[in-house]
């Protein structure tokens, strides 16, 4: 596929980007999304009232395919709305301002929609990278090895990746709507498993997306209480759709979420902790050594006084060693 051969005053694709205090990323993020120059694209940046450096860096970057837009300020759901609203294209993406794509990533999705029509979704896998931008882990399932229909799972309440790795035609957002805003949090899984209800969405073995773990990120800004009562809801509510035909929330009954008591929504270097020492052993498996003896000392620097990382460092070393033992 060529720009040359496609419609000059109409994207194909619309990449959202809602972004808040994000000064940091957010460079580098754009420059992620405008490596793709076959297909043609539009970034839109959804500024939700940024008081940092985000917005100028965005502009900064003097690229005709991005446009800023103003948000609502009323949350990531009334934010993401926005950019779709404004968007022209008839395959919508997000990518989060302290994210990144992969480069092939948009042509390689779009090219497998056109040979497709019966689906009006396609996801992938993703990796999780540091502040740093070095991969943490790549959770790549391998339970397929080919593209797969997974609207089954989705009807099922299993969700198997990331909202961000979807490339979506516009049409599905007329049918089922948009994302909700009683979703301060979750309000990715709440529309995986509408969208699964309804369309036919396929799943690729292919990493899409990195995605940062950081602690100003939405995941680690929230108290654990919340964000777990709406990953609970969004499961509860498909329950009440698909036995009842509507949920409480389209039926102005939802509850309301509980009380935020700031309580610590999770040590941000033990996820990573965690993540390194399973990916560790996956690069082991599959032969990859130095990665494997990389990421395990990386576990070692992110809990240097803890016991167990220096045992898996040990064991890691042991087995690259004497991998017949």
């Amino acid at each position: 596929m060529s720009v040359t051969n496609m419609d000059q005053t109409r994207p194909t694709v619309s990449v959202i980007v809602p972004m808040l205090n994000a000064d940091a990323y957010i460079e580098d993020a754009l420059r992620s999304i405008l490596q793709e120059r076959d297909v043609l694209i539009e970034v839109i940046v959804v500024d939700d009232g940024s008081i940092d450096n985000s917005r100028q860096l965005a502009a900064s970057l003097g690229d005709a395919r991005v446009r800023i837009v103003d948000g609502p300020r009323k949350g990531i759901s009334a934010s993401l709305n926005t950019g779709i609203e404004a968007s022209c294209g008839s395959i919508v993406m997000r990518c989060d301002a302290d994210d990144l794509y992969p480069e092939g990533r948009i042509r390689r999705q779009v090219a497998w929609l056109e040979e497709n029509p019966e689906h009006d979704a396609l996801c992938g896998a993703f990796s999780t990278i540091d502040r740093a931008g070095r991969v943490i882990s790549q959770l790549v399932p391998r339970d397929t090895k080919t593209f797969k229909s997974i609207e089954g799972e989705l009807r099922r309440g299993k969700s198997r990746t990331h909202l961000c790795t979807f490339a979506i035609r516009k049409r599905v957002f007329e049918r089922i709507g948009m994302f909700r805003e009683y979703f301060e949090t979750g309000e990715d899984i709440d529309f995986q498993y509408r969208l699964g209800e309804v369309f036919r969405v396929a799943y690729e073995p292919m990493d899409n997306y990195f995605y940062r773990l950081h602690g100003a990120s939405i995941t680690h800004s929230r108290s654990s209480r919340r964000r777990v009562f709406f990953d609970d809801m969004a499961l509860e509510f498909q329950r009440q759709r698909l036995s009842a035909g509507a949920d409480a929330l389209q039926l102005g009954k939802a509850p309301a979420p509980p009380v935020d008591t700031n309580s610590p929504a999770g040590s941000l270097s033990m996820q990573m902790h965690g993540m390194l020492v399973g990916q560790s052993w996956r690069d082991l498996a599959e032969g990859r050594v130095r990665a494997s003896v990389g990421r395990a000392w990386r576990a070692v620097e992110t809990h240097p006084l803890q016991l167990s990382s220096w045992m898996n460092f040990a064991k890691i070393l042991f087995r690259a060693a004497f991998p017949k033992q």
